[in-house]
């Protein structure tokens, strides 16, 4: 299990919280002042833990790499809203995040997108050094992807959220702006429809695996 911070993320690199959090500052408000060079601070400092919470959700490098400069650019824009009271790191995540939620939604309109492994679907399962259960593996995520494209846009990013990026019912329900009940409900629907979906599927290779 990764390690998060208190505010369920990847963590910004390791320091006292007040100590990164003054230090944040003291680049916020010279960034505030016209200091382009105090942002570039910022970017390197958090760059590396964003990309990461990015990756899960975006999964290909290409449009990880653009939705993290997109979410610094926009940071950049809105500085002079961000509360410096806050920390700062939560703040350009939820921001990178919102970012990723079109995303998504875009693209499960436009092109074949996943993200989850079967583990996230059903129990994991011993998987052994042996090539036929490892063709059995690869074609159960080729259905699972599969499966998922057929899940509404809006069951595929609760789904993909919660378990990428870790996000509570609550924190769903704020960056989503709908009730935590229908967080559930459609979180819950996507389970079943791709249990149903891939069934099937399962039955077949348990089949196989027998002979």
């Amino acid at each position: 299990m990764r390690s998060q911070s208190d505010n369920g993320r990847d963590p910004a690199p390791a320091e006292p919280m007040a100590a990164t959090q003054a230090e944040d500052r003291a680049w916020i408000d010279a960034t505030l002042r016209g200091e382009k060079e105090a942002f570039a601070s910022l970017v390197a400092k958090y760059q590396r833990p964003l990309y990461v919470a990015l990756r899960r959700l975006a999964r290909q490098h290409e449009d990880t790499d653009d939705l993290m400069q997109e979410a610094f650019v926009r940071a950049y824009q809105h500085l002079k809203e961000f509360d410096r009271r806050r920390p700062f790191y939560p703040w350009l995540h939820r921001i990178a995040v919102n970012l990723a939620i079109t995303f998504i939604q875009r693209r499960s309109r436009q092109s074949n997108f996943s993200g989850l492994s079967t583990e996230e679907i059903f129990p994991a399962a011993p998987v052994r050094d042996n090539p036929d259960e490892k063709a059995e593996r690869g074609e159960m995520l080729e259905a699972l992807e599969s499966a998922i494209e057929r899940l509404p846009a809006e069951q595929k990013v609760v789904l993909l959220l919660r378990t990428r990026e870790d996000m509570s019912y609550q924190e769903l329900s704020e960056h989503l702006g709908i009730e935590i009940g229908t967080v559930m409900s459609r979180l819950a629907r996507a389970r079943e429809k791709l249990r149903a979906w891939l069934r099937p599927h399962l039955e077949e290779t348990r089949v196989a695996s027998k002979r």
